[in-house]
């Protein structure tokens, strides 16, 4: 996974806000393509795999840490996305 400067700033900010520790990447459901990606600002759970990215603490759910291997959090205006998701449905 990778995080932009753009993002990098929205998410320290949403962080230093929220008194967290970084963010988790995790799935919030299933779909025709695999699971769907979900960002929140909740601890690592136990299995999690633990990240430096950008200088942001990102925890990735094992559930999830294949699909976004490869791909980008960037900023679209207000919101955080993620680039790079195969979107087949």
């Amino acid at each position: 996974m990778k995080i932009t400067e753009d993002a990098k700033q929205t998410l320290s900010k949403l962080i230093g806000e929220k008194g967290a520790e970084g963010i988790r990447v995790h799935s919030v459901g299933g779909g025709c393509c695999g699971p769907q990606i979900g960002l929140s600002l909740d601890q690592p759970e136990e299995s999690d795999t633990v990240e430096d990215v950008n200088g942001i603490r990102v925890a990735i759910d094992q559930q999830v840490k294949g699909t976004v291997d490869q791909v980008t959090l960037d900023k679209n205006g207000e919101q955080l996305v993620l680039l790079g998701l195969d979107n087949c449905c």
